[in-house]
Parts: C-alpha cells; structure tokens; sequence
C-alpha cells in the first residue's frame, strides 16, 4: 500500500512538472505596430484584438530567432 502511495506521488509530481513548462510566444502589437517575444503565460489580455500571436516556441533562443526572421515579413521593421 505504501509503495503504491509513493507511487501515485511521484506521477503526479512529474505530470505537474510537464505541465508547467515554460513555453515562449512572438506576438504583433497592432497599436505600436512592434513584435516582441513574451512568455506565453503572461500575454497580455486585453478587450480588443491588440495582439496577434504569430508562433510559439519551446525555448526563449528559438522564439528570438524566430522574431529575427519575421522582421520585414510579418513584423514591420
């Protein structure tokens, strides 16, 4: 019984840790008409749509890379 509480504790603890990843998003603001890499947790809400979500990205490094290529294209200069 006591193996399988300790059990149950340890999947819950890793699923929770899984579920916790940070991932990290380029986003448009459409009034100052600039893009910027913002954790995905922590997007701005907001009652209009003055923000256009253009990726999501696994690490800060690929998001920032990312935004680097869109320049010109999907974000103005």
């Amino acid at each position: 019984m006591k193996k399988s509480l300790i059990t149950a504790a340890l999947i819950l603890c890793i699923s929770q840790l899984a579920l916790a990843q940070e991932t990290f998003s380029v986003i448009l603001d459409n009034t100052t008409n600039a893009c910027r890499v913002v954790s995905t947790n922590n997007i701005p809400s907001t009652q209009g749509p003055t923000y256009k979500r253009l990726g999501e990205y696994a690490t800060m490094d690929e998001a920032n890379q990312a935004l680097g290529s869109m320049m010109g294209s999907q974000c103005p200069k």
